[in-house]
């Protein structure tokens, strides 16, 4: 399954999988991630949460707190190419990164 990816950051910037790996992209600021799949269904917007992981053996993005990042790092560190933690922002500028992100998925 192919899935296409783009992360969203506090400043506006964005960074996606036509960019390069995950492990290259920014550390900082991350607000959401879109991910985009050939099924539409499969198609995710993640927001809010305390970490962002990119698990090589899925071949994508997951949004973790902190429990789960735990639990993921100690049973699932291998697998893990990039770990990314989240940003809260301002309201306004998450409602236009929401409207951004939905967009990107649905354009």
């Amino acid at each position: 399954m192919s899935v296409e990816w783009r992360i969203y950051y506090e400043d506006g910037s964005t960074f996606s999988s036509e960019d390069g790996a995950p492990e290259t992209s920014p550390p900082w600021g991350v607000v959401a991630i879109g991910q985009r799949t050939e099924k539409k269904y499969q198609d995710a917007l993640y927001s809010g949460s305390s970490w962002y992981v990119y698990r090589t053996d899925h071949g994508f993005w997951m949004e973790l707190d902190e429990t789960g990042y735990l639990d993921c790092m100690a049973h699932h560190a291998k697998d893990v190419s990039a770990v990314r933690p989240g940003r809260y922002i301002r309201r306004d500028v998450f409602r236009a990164t929401m409207k951004a992100v939905e967009a990107w998925l649905h354009g």
